[in-house]
């Protein structure tokens, strides 16, 4: 249900042709040989919901719409390559987003909510779609777009209605939203709340042992741990892998291809000047000109920000001038030198106070420069949809190897061979070279130790879409090392036992005796553990006094008055609890400022999704099936 939102809120409908003109614009298809028209009498209704209808026509025509971004998602140069699978799931996507939608609009007819003509008008006129050379509303231009698109200007009309109801309905919704007082209080007192310990931290490797070790020890010793001192087993294996960017490497994309993405892309290499910004808003004019004056005494945009909470502060990194939302800053902003604090300036939304933190000039990277990442970019993106026809030919070309040495070279399979252990080590302790990501890499290793050897190699299909095969030649069994090889080690080894032997007796010994006399501080009085206590250390959920997870669990579930004990790694903590009281208020005021804004944006998030999903229950959709799977086939290209 996020994801139906998420398309539905963000991407409007309007949004998605847009795109789809750019899009058939930068492939160089036309645009009526992709949407096309159904040349016949009107589709009956597939469902009903509410008031609301999704005609079969709409339905089909919005699947294939979508069908030209999802091939340029995959990579395909023509949407009738997308897979017969992907097809259907593209297809139950749209019909769950119009339901979804529909289920909206039908709600707020039902409560009389109508959208204003003239709201309708601004929000076309402001589609730079339709925006002619100087920027403002063409109606020739739109003329032109909606035939293009076989659209009336009536349809439009009312899609735009829809979506700028559904929208502002779901948008009221979250906005309407405060977090209660009674839950932010808690929140804050549970990750405020103050445990006062006394704290002694024993380091095992201080504590010195009384003799050196005799040899009958060591070899006790290691004799007892045999694991410690076992070599690893290596495998030699060969293997082939292919992967989404070993096939990428072997596609050759036509220059005329790479040349229509640059142009597409131009604003990626053809970029005009960028500054990044830091702005303060403030309704004020007093209060704009007072927190100018205080910046520039201190010049910290963290600060400058906590000063006044009514500002509102944003940042604009590498913005071009187009990019800044109001007329008034961008001009401003591309006059002002680097660093100097400006304003403040009049503006609809307030009085501006900035700062231009830095200036990137004007660049531009030609084609010729720019055609070898272009390449790159655009195989990565093709290569997922050919990656399947190649493991096909994997698979057969394996089935015809019993050593792999018989694999086609145009495949993009990469070959490797060599010596690892079950960790992906060589033998000289460095990580063995196999192609592909951490997660493949990790599943070749897998692989290799629980395959026998001389086992006939057979594909594997492993992350992210790839594929290998996996051939053990050659079998190298751990074993335990000799004692004089590993005499030295067995020696440290020994003594860090010993050590931590002893600093576990002896915070035994503390924890018992705290226990006993009411506290640590009265355990370790008179003893050279006294220097070395933390008396009262102060620790919370937001305050951890840098101890470990394991040791600040311990501590939060300890009772008041209670003595504990943790070893992790060579330390040893032993403390008391002496208090649990809440924090004081004024300390915890940014800390509830922040958590209410995070949650306040939880909540207008969460509420739309849940609202959405309560509709689903109350306004349930009445399907036509007949013509409900007559529109699906159509849509997904199936007749």
């Amino acid at each position: 249900m996020i994801s139906t939102l998420r398309h539905f809120v963000v991407d409007s409908w309007l949004g998605r042709i847009i795109a789809l003109l750019i899009f058939l614009a930068f492939v160089g298809w036309g645009v009526g040989d992709v949407i096309g028209s159904y040349n016949g009498s009107q589709i009956d209704t597939a469902a009903r919901i509410g008031s609301r209808q999704i005609g079969g026509q709409d339905l089909a025509q919005a699947i294939r719409n979508e069908m030209p971004r999802v091939a340029q998602q995959m990579g395909l140069n023509d949407p009738s390559q997308v897979p017969a699978d992907v097809r259907q799931q593209v297809a139950q996507g749209v019909l769950q987003r119009m339901i979804a939608q529909n289920e909206v609009l039908a709600f707020a007819d039902r409560n009389g909510m109508k959208v204003p003509d003239a709201l309708v008008r601004n929000e076309i006129f402001g589609m730079s779609v339709f925006h002619g050379t100087n920027g403002r509303f063409d109606r020739a231009l739109f003329d032109s777009k909606l035939r293009q698109i076989h659209l009336t200007e009536r349809d439009l009309l009312a899609k735009v209605r829809d979506d700028i109801g559904a929208r502002n309905l779901l948008d009221g919704l979250g906005n309407s939203m405060i977090v209660p007082g009674s839950v932010l209080d808690q929140l804050v007192a549970y990750n405020t709340r103050e445990h006062r310990i006394d704290l002694l931290r024993l380091d095992s490797t201080a504590f010195a042992v009384p003799a050196p070790p005799e040899e009958a020890q060591l070899h006790r010793f290691y004799d007892n741990h045999p694991a410690l001192y076992r070599s690893a087993e290596y495998r030699h294996a060969k293997i082939v892998i292919l992967t989404t960017d070993s096939v990428a490497r072997t596609l050759t994309i036509p220059d005329a291809d790479l040349k229509r993405y640059y142009e597409f892309e131009i604003q990626k290499y053809d970029v005009p000047e960028t500054r990044s910004l830091e702005v303060l808003t403030l309704q004020d004019r007093k209060a704009a000109e007072t927190i100018l004056a205080a910046w520039k005494d201190n010049g910290d945009w963290q600060a400058i920000q906590a000063r006044d909470p009514s500002a509102a502060a944003v940042a604009f990194p590498n913005a071009r001038q187009a990019d800044i939302p109001s007329p008034e800053l961008a001009k401003a902003a591309f006059t002002a030198p680097k660093d100097a604090i400006q304003g403040p300036i009049e503006s609809p939304s307030g009085w501006i106070v900035f700062r231009v933190t830095t200036i990137t000039p004007p660049h531009k990277t030609d084609f010729d420069h720019a055609k070898e990442a272009i390449r790159d970019e655009v195989a990565r993106a093709q290569a997922p949809q050919i990656l399947g026809g190649r493991v096909a030919s994997l698979q057969d070309a394996i089935a015809g190897s019993a050593d792999l040495d018989q694999i086609p070279t145009n495949l993009g399979a990469v070959p490797a061979q060599g010596s690892l252990d079950a960790q992906g080590l060589t033998k000289d302790g460095e990580m063995a070279p196999l192609p592909g990501s951490d997660a493949v890499r990790k599943a070749i290793i897998a692989r290799i130790f629980s395959q026998k050897k001389g086992e006939k190699p057979s594909l594997v299909n492993g992350p992210e879409g790839s594929a290998f095969a996996v051939l053990v030649d050659e079998v190298e069994p751990g074993h335990v090392k000799p004692y004089d090889m590993v005499r030295e080690q067995v020696g440290h080894d020994w003594l860090k036992a010993q050590q931590l032997h002893l600093a576990d007796e002896r915070a035994t010994t503390l924890m018992l005796a705290a226990r006993k006399s009411g506290g640590l501080a009265q355990a370790v009085a008179g003893t050279g553990d006294a220097a070395t206590m933390q008396k009262d250390l102060v620790i919370s959920r937001m305050q951890n006094a840098g101890l470990p997870p394991a040791v600040l669990s311990e501590i939060f579930a300890t009772k008041k008055g209670q003595t504990g004990m943790l070893a992790v790694g060579d330390t040893l903590y032993v403390f008391t609890l002496n208090d649990i009281a809440p924090a004081n208020p004024e300390s915890t005021k940014a800390l509830r400022d922040s958590m209410r804004g995070q949650l306040q944006d939880t909540l207008r998030a969460d509420v739309p999704v849940v609202f959405v999903h309560a509709l689903e229950t109350e306004i349930k959709p009445v399907p036509n099936m007949p013509v409900l799977q007559q529109a699906l086939k159509l849509g997904t290209g199936q007749e």
